[in-house]
């Protein structure tokens, strides 16, 4: 019997704001109830004169990109401003359908300082807004992380998502 299909969380550089790091590790501990979860954690490439933002954005998005078609196929997930916003019943009707009834690892990218690549948006399955507000980017990944947890919660009639 193969194992179900895991989630993946990606996204440059690594999580540097303590209580952010210590959550995400946290709720990923939790999430591991239900699903394999996996950082995949890349360089993020320097800033500096000698690199525009969009230069440093579509380095990273084609490393990206490559790490993640080792656990391909996939159903992709980009976290974007633009992106369209779920609320946490409707989030977890999207992971029930992805990790339940489809036989595909579930992929989410948080961008960098410069943003998501514009090659990784076009293969993402979806683009999604966690809020129109702007957050630090370990902020981001703790937020995702739980929400994440919080939609397992939900699938499973546990009290936690109340």
């Amino acid at each position: 019997m193969t194992s179900p299909p895991g989630i993946i969380l990606c996204w440059p550089g690594k999580t540097t704001a303590e209580y952010a790091r210590l959550g995400i590790e946290e709720y990923l501990s939790r999430i591991c109830r239900w699903r394999t979860c996996k950082c995949v954690v890349i360089s993020e490439e320097p800033s500096g004169r000698q690199y525009s933002e969009e230069h440093r954005r579509e380095r990273e998005g084609k490393t990206i990109l490559r790490r993640l078609e080792a656990f391909s196929p996939l159903f992709l997930i980009v976290l974007h401003q633009q992106g369209r916003s779920l609320d946490s019943q409707k989030f977890a009707e999207l992971l029930q359908r992805q990790c339940y009834d489809d036989a595909r690892t579930l992929a989410f990218v948080v961008g960098g300082p410069a943003g998501v690549a514009s090659g990784v948006c076009d293969q993402a399955d979806l683009l999604l807004g966690l809020s129109r507000m702007t957050l630090p980017h370990d902020m981001a990944r703790l937020f995702l992380t739980e929400q994440i947890y919080r939609a397992f919660t939900i699938i499973h009639g546990m009290p936690y998502s109340r």
